[in-house]
């Protein structure tokens, strides 16, 4: 597997393509956003990303994305981030190397914080950011309104120094 930081042309049909097959009303609010290809690729090249690539074809397996929460000075030493892996991807390895890449990154940005949210009905997702040494610092009784009910969120964070 090769992690890159370079999006090319070929890249964005395939992180459509994931992107599709992985999020639903069970881990996101946002699906209007894969709903436009040209939004969402004009989206994607605005975006800081890691790329997880497989060796052998150099198709994409997964991405993580990564940005501060504003641009307030007060925020500079924070990342927020995103991650979605292709489905036959999945339990592979290939979330744990992109999340170990952005943790070796951090401190040379000066970042002192990363932090993700995760919605209530997405259990495996936050196994695994604990496994990654990340921890619950809040929780979002009703957040957001989907399907005709409350969903809650967690907010989970690294801290690095």
């Amino acid at each position: 597997m090769i992690i890159t930081e370079k999006l090319t042309a070929e890249h964005i049909p395939q992180l459509w393509a994931i992107d599709r097959a992985i999020w639903n009303t069970q881990n996101t609010p946002a699906l209007e956003q894969y709903e436009d290809y040209e939004r969402y690729a004009t989206g994607l090249k605005r975006q800081q990303l890691l790329l997880a690539l497989d060796e052998a074809t150099g198709a994409v397996l997964g991405a993580l994305s990564y940005h501060h929460p504003s641009p307030l000075p007060a925020h500079r030493r924070h990342w927020v981030l995103g991650i979605g892996i292709a489905p036959s991807a999945q339990g592979q390895g290939v979330g744990q190397a992109l999340m170990q890449r952005l943790l070796i990154m951090a401190p040379s940005h000066d970042i002192g914080k990363i932090s993700l949210r995760v919605f209530e009905t997405n259990p495996n997702a936050r196994r695994f950011y604990q496994k990654l040494g990340f921890q619950e610092e809040g929780f979002l009784p009703r957040e957001y309104w989907l399907n005709d009910q409350w969903v809650a969120e967690y907010i989970m964070a690294y801290y690095i120094d």
